[in-house]
């Protein structure tokens, strides 16, 4: 027979106590939480040559920024972070954030602003437009369009003051003057006066050949505004040429734009932006026709952007 003997320092090993692997984790957590730490209070690194240093205050700004859910406030914010941190590595981050918001804010003036020129509009539905786009973009804001908002509320306020006038027309009754008197005969007057005063009748003047030709003087610059160059296509030198057409009202402002043309390498929509808004803060000499100023249609401004 066989028999079975055991080892004794298999035994001991067999005895040890297991290895826990909680230790391990908390230190991992702990050194973890310790680059964190390093990570969030070191400055970052510029990405090119000639930018700056991000430090704890920008980069804490650009998060409250991004963290405003009013897009008004957010672009303000946005706005303020670059003009206090031009140079900082963020800067195509925020262009391109900037680029969606302005152009959601585009669509929604341009829905103001057809409403408060229709015709066929109410005044109440174009003050509640008109409300609900200073809710949404607040115009006393950096970036936005205090004195456009302005201009527009004018416009209703003649409007309302043109409705409110009272009506002046004569109310429907029976005239005292009987059927029976001719209409060479003034009415009320004593019968021996009666026939003395005929109606005046004005003599009629014959047309001529020559008809008299209205005088219009077309409308011209007043205070010219010059537009911002997009921080992007000046870094790299890149030009453009802007050509735009306008709509101004008999006050001298820029009622509405409209791209005609945009000649550029890169950054069309910078450019536009850029021309628009000078376009819109352009004040002109309205159109005149014998001396009364009416609005102007189509009157086209060339906007050239150069890096010499």
């Amino acid at each position: 027979m066989y028999q079975l003997i055991d080892d004794p320092e298999e035994e001991e090993r067999g005895t040890q106590p297991r290895a826990s692997i909680f230790p391990f984790v908390i230190g991992a957590l702990m050194a973890g939480a310790v680059f964190f730490a390093v990570w969030l209070a070191s400055p970052g690194q510029p990405t090119t040559p000639g930018q700056t240093v991000e430090t704890p205050a920008s980069r804490a700004a650009y998060l409250t920024a991004l963290k405003e859910p009013n897009p008004a406030f957010r672009r303000a914010r946005l706005l303020d972070y670059q003009r206090e941190f031009p140079d900082t590595d963020r800067a195509d981050a925020i262009q391109d954030q900037l680029d969606v918001i302005n152009a959601s804010e585009q669509q929604d003036w341009d829905a103001l602003t057809r409403s408060i020129y229709s015709a066929r509009a109410e005044i109440e539905d174009k003050r509640a437009s008109l409300i609900a786009y200073e809710t949404r973009w607040n115009g006393r804001l950096l970036g936005g369009r205090g004195e456009e908002l302005e201009t527009l509320r004018g416009i209703l306020d003649d409007a309302t003051a043109s409705a409110a006038l009272p009506d002046r027309s004569l109310e429907p009754g029976k005239s005292p003057i009987p059927d029976s008197v001719p209409s060479d005969i003034l009415a009320g007057a004593p019968p021996q006066m009666a026939v003395t005063f005929p109606i005046y009748e004005p003599p009629v003047e014959l047309p001529t050949t020559e008809t008299a030709k209205a005088v219009i003087v077309p409308a011209r610059i007043r205070r010219n505004v010059k537009p911002s160059y997009p921080r992007s296509a000046q870094r790299k030198k890149i030009g453009a040429i802007v050509t735009l057409s306008m709509n101004i009202n008999e006050k001298g402002r820029v009622a509405m734009t409209e791209i005609i043309s945009v000649e550029a390498d890169r950054y069309e929509k910078e450019f536009t932006r850029a021309a628009e808004r000078a376009a819109m803060r352009t004040r002109f000499h309205p159109k005149t026709i014998d001396g009364k100023a009416v609005p102007a249609v189509g009157v086209r401004k060339r906007y050239i952007f150069r890096t010499n």
